[in-house]
């Protein structure tokens, strides 16, 4: 854990206001966040799964709506790949959401904060975004997920996206978590030219 760490409220704040903003729409792509439909959904979002090996538990850690998660769980079976969904967002209505889009799971999701959240057990995969935390604090953010959510054995994968219409790249997640001292088995891009950028490390 990260001992008395808080996130800023003015942070808090900020990804609080995003449920209203994304629930603003009926468009499940569009409440995930995105505004670039959905073929470059599919080009951005996809290469996520280049981390998955196999069968297995899959954790989508600020997940919104749960639109990502399950398209997630059908590209991966496009792959002969079979994922189980959870997910875990600080903003109620949007578990709501996904609890409604995977109705089939809907236990398989909880309305806490990520950043201090106590998981109830363990997972194979656990995706998560590098702004669901400031970035002075996605090192300590990093850890906690390696030390309490991913099981052993079990792989973390850490994305970041750009944005094409403020012309900002990605951050490199993998030379980020590189210099966290972490061992980093992968990486994958999306979008063409890339927009997001992805990695992985093992719980070893």
């Amino acid at each position: 854990m990260m001992g008395s760490e808080q996130l800023p409220p003015e942070f808090l704040a900020h990804i609080g206001s995003l449920e209203g903003a994304y629930l603003a729409s009926d468009d499940p792509i569009e409440q995930s966040g995105f505004h670039g439909g959905p073929e470059r959904w599919r080009s951005e979002r996809e290469p996520i799964l280049n981390a998955v090996d196999g069968d297995g538990s899959f954790l989508d850690a600020g997940c919104a709506n749960g639109y990502l998660l399950e398209c997630l769980i059908r590209w991966a079976r496009d792959r002969g790949v079979t994922l189980e969904p959870y997910g875990v967002d600080i903003g109620p209505r949007l578990i709501a959401e996904a609890k409604r889009r995977l109705n089939a799971f809907a236990d398989n999701f909880w309305v806490a904060n990520a950043w201090d959240w106590r998981a109830p057990r363990r997972f194979r995969y656990v995706y998560t975004l590098n702004d669901c935390v400031p970035p002075q604090l996605l090192r300590a953010y990093v850890l906690h997920l390696l030390d309490s959510v991913v099981e052993p054995g079990g792989r973390l994968i850490v994305g970041s996206y750009g944005s094409r219409s403020r012309g900002e790249p990605p951050l490199e997640i993998a030379e980020a978590l590189a210099s966290f001292g972490l061992d980093v088995t992968g990486r994958a891009y999306g979008g063409e030219p890339p927009i997001t950028a992805f990695a992985w490390v093992d719980n070893t």
